[in-house]
């Protein structure tokens, strides 16, 4: 249970794991690893974080988040907390199958998933507010965790367009291209604001990064 005194300003670092071959498809919470694409992104998101003093590294328990985190570890010298709770959403049976794979399968009802996105689920799959409660309990339980740190949290990109969307009302443009990250601040159990991290880094302007020579 989370009490309700005030908490320390906590940093979390949102990250979207590296391509898949899934691209493209209904992934959900099948587990392909990185691509060679994606690997070949690991260097350079590496470097967009390399400005930070990073307390904790918590990733999905997803190969490709595991992928994606464990390069961010090595680089750092923190191990990974593995969380099931920060899995992508499932797509049921519509995992794997691209989008004319799924009209193909059942027009009917894919015409009516579309018209009322993203509150009906795929067939089998998890629901909106499920989903919704899942994602918010996970990141304030990680918020929790830290207590002033800095941490990263390696997930998926249907879980921080959540978090992000309906969570922040950060509104329909949000962009979650594979392996972006983002930093949002914690206090008094209150978010802040998303903002996303570019390449180069502009140290002096986040409240967790380092000064480096």
């Amino acid at each position: 249970m989370r009490t309700t005194k005030s908490s320390p300003r906590s940093t979390l670092i949102l990250v979207r794991h590296a391509h898949t071959e899934m691209a493209g498809r209904f992934c959900g919470q099948i587990d392909p690893p990185l691509s060679a694409q994606g690997l070949a992104q690991l260097p350079e998101l590496s470097e967009k974080l390399n400005g930070y003093s990073f307390t904790h590294i918590f990733s999905s328990d997803l190969v490709r988040t595991r992928q994606t985190a464990g390069a961010i570890a090595a680089r750092h010298n923190l191990p990974v907390e593995v969380l099931r709770s920060l899995r992508e959403v499932a797509f049921g049976s519509w995992e794997g199958l691209d989008w004319d794979q799924v009209v193909a399968q059942d027009p009917v009802y894919a015409q009516r998933w579309l018209d009322h996105y993203p509150s009906l689920p795929a067939p089998g799959g998890e629901g909106l507010e499920p989903f919704r409660r899942r994602i918010r309990e996970a990141m304030d339980a990680i918020a929790d965790a830290v207590q002033g740190g800095c941490a990263v949290v390696v997930t998926h990109g249907g879980v921080i367009r959540t978090f992000s969307g309906n969570l922040l009302r950060t509104g329909s443009g949000f962009q979650c291209d594979y392996a972006g990250c983002w930093e949002i601040s914690h206090e008094g159990q209150q978010w802040g604001t998303l903002q996303e991290i570019a390449l180069p880094s502009t140290p002096e302007v986040m409240a967790c990064r380092v000064m480096s020579d």
